[in-house]
């Protein structure tokens, strides 16, 4: 195992007080500092490569469904997170060639026309705030232009994920009928478009295809429902939070921002390093099988632990120049996770980002954050982004 040498199990770390704010560099070094793993409260924070990618890599000990099973009393199963090997074989096998590179380039040209029509509004304003007119709405339009589902249900999506998320996020969240209320409506417009959609299945949308796949490769409808459910609450957020971070690192480097500019083919290479530099997702949760030692750290069973992937993604003995984006280097990160759970919607958000990146700079080459705004994504939060980005473009 990683990091057997001796350590003091006694530190204790406050990850909600980390300065995520102001310097993430100086958080995330902080943090490291304080070894490879270390208590916040009840829980034990994985901080360093070598930790996250053992935990990772490890389901039998570490266990993915455990500490998701439970998420908001799902009463259908969290697909595929909160399913470990070997029954998430299964699910992998039948939803990987839904969301390969293949399938997810077919899906191109829509998406690219979609955030085309929206940067053309932004364009001819010269002005835009970025999070709420590009980062928050087109994540939510891709997921409906999969699913085959009608755009103007968008709002209503983002307005059901933000209404749950604000539950989660409350520090006293205790379940009750009228706080699972937006949890309710989004299963049970889930569940009517489920049953809409066996009534009348086409041929192109994912979920029509999901539907009518052949005996012994078909998920239920309630795998499916759970399928839809956690790629609105873990898909929709993290892009967003990807995109607002990226522009924001553009808008203020302008050097960055021209080689981007002048070379597409840098766009993906970008894309690798932001997200393992500044991405939006800074931890993933596990449950202990059984005890085991890690870093010089005894974990007892059942106990609760964080892997956190944004310290991993700046660990020095891992990264070269860990805490600056290298578009000479692309350095394979954990940025969408590692072992059996790696992010079944990895290409898909690669598609978004690129696809936003080009079509920007295709119309506004130029842009710059409005004078006195100070970018800074509030913390702590279920994932690392901002909520507002105002742009002036030209």
């Amino acid at each position: 195992m990683p990091g057997t040498t001796e350590h003091d199990s006694n530190i204790e770390v406050n990850i909600d007080d980390l300065p995520l704010g102001e310097d993430r560099t100086r958080a995330w070094q902080s943090l490291r500092d304080a070894g490879e793993v270390v208590k916040s409260g009840n829980e034990f924070l994985l901080t360093s490569a070598d930790a996250c990618e053992f935990a990772a890599k490890r389901p039998d000990i570490f266990s993915s469904a455990r500490a998701f099973q439970h998420l908001l009393g799902s009463p259908v199963p969290v697909v595929p997170l909160g399913i470990d090997p070997p029954d998430h074989a299964r699910f992998r096998r039948i939803l990987d060639p839904f969301f390969s590179p293949k399938k997810m380039s077919e899906r191109e040209p829509e998406l690219r026309k979609q955030i085309g029509e929206m940067i053309d509004a932004i364009q001819r304003k010269g002005e835009c705030e970025f999070i709420s007119e590009v980062a928050v709405p087109f994540p939510s339009q891709v997921f409906l232009t999969l699913f085959g589902l009608p755009l103007e249900h968008s709002a209503k999506l983002v307005q059901w994920k933000d209404s749950i998320f604000k539950l989660l996020d409350a520090a006293n969240f205790s379940p009750t009928p009228e706080s699972l209320a937006p949890a309710l409506e989004l299963y049970t417009y889930l569940s009517e478009q489920i049953a809409e959609r066996h009534l009348t299945i086409g041929d192109s949308d994912m979920l029509s295809q999901l539907l009518s796949a052949p005996e012994g490769e078909r998920l239920t409808d309630e795998e499916i429902l759970g399928l839809c459910f956690i790629f609105i609450m873990a898909g929709l957020d993290t892009v967003t939070g990807a995109v607002g971070l990226a522009f924001a690192h553009l808008a203020a480097d302008a050097e960055l921002r021209r080689q981007i500019r002048n070379d597409y083919s840098l766009i993906p290479r970008f894309i690798e390093e932001q997200l393992r530099v500044d991405g939006p997702v800074v931890f993933l949760p596990r449950v202990t099988n059984e005890d085991v030692e890690l870093g010089g750290v005894h974990l007892p069973k059942d106990s609760n632990v964080l892997m956190v992937y944004a310290s991993a993604n700046r660990d020095p003995r891992r990264f070269e120049n860990a805490d600056t984006v290298n578009l000479e280097k692309q350095q394979p990160s954990f940025a969408f996770g590692r072992g059996p759970h790696r992010c079944l919607g990895s290409h898909l958000a690669r598609l978004e980002l690129r696809l936003i990146l080009e079509e920007w700079h295709n119309r506004i080459p130029e842009y710059r954050i409005a004078e006195g705004v100070q970018p800074r994504p509030p913390w702590p939060n279920g994932t690392l982004g901002l909520n507002t980005l105002p742009l002036v473009v030209g």
